[in-house]
């Protein structure tokens, strides 16, 4: 008798969990329990076009950056950063080597002040620094100019 009594709990507390899901969140559940509790199926949300990755780029270097870190208003150490801007052939080349300074000026000015806000991840998050200056170089060159950015070399040397 006991068993009955915990299996017909059992059964009503998973019913009214899928009744619940069905009415404050339907996309949880697959679209024919939701039917068939009698809710409208959400429709689906539409994904972004994430444009493919061009067949053809071109990598424009950037001279060695050597940015030197502070730490106490004194030098601490210095981040010595080699990047390669990567971009479709043609007018975006032409567009990342006209503005080559004001990305380079840019780039630096940003990891001065990720250095100074002295926040987490900051400089020592590679991949943090490369998607923050990634951002950077669009506002300069206008979205979808640059493919990616890589690092060919990028560490820190300290003061001695």
């Amino acid at each position: 008798m006991k068993l009955v009594i915990i299996l017909v709990g059992v059964l009503a507390l998973v019913g009214g969990g899928v009744f619940g899901t069905a009415m404050f969140a339907p996309g949880l559940l697959p679209p024919a329990v939701v039917t068939m509790l009698g809710q409208e199926v959400p429709p689906e949300p539409e994904k972004p076009l994430v444009e493919p990755r061009p067949e053809n780029t071109v990598l424009i270097d950037l001279e060695p950056l050597q940015v030197p870190l502070f730490r106490n208003d004194d030098v601490d150490r210095f981040l010595i950063i080699h990047i390669l801007v990567e971009v479709r052939p043609g007018e975006h080349a032409d567009l990342v080597n006209q503005n080559l300074l004001r990305i380079i000026d840019t780039f630096i000015t940003y990891i001065h002040a990720l250095n100074a806000l002295d926040i987490e991840p900051g400089v020592n998050d590679r991949a943090f620094l490369k998607q923050r200056l990634l951002v950077k170089a669009e506002e300069i060159l206008g979205e979808g100019v640059v493919v990616d950015l890589l690092f060919v070399n990028i560490f820190e040397r300290p003061i001695k």
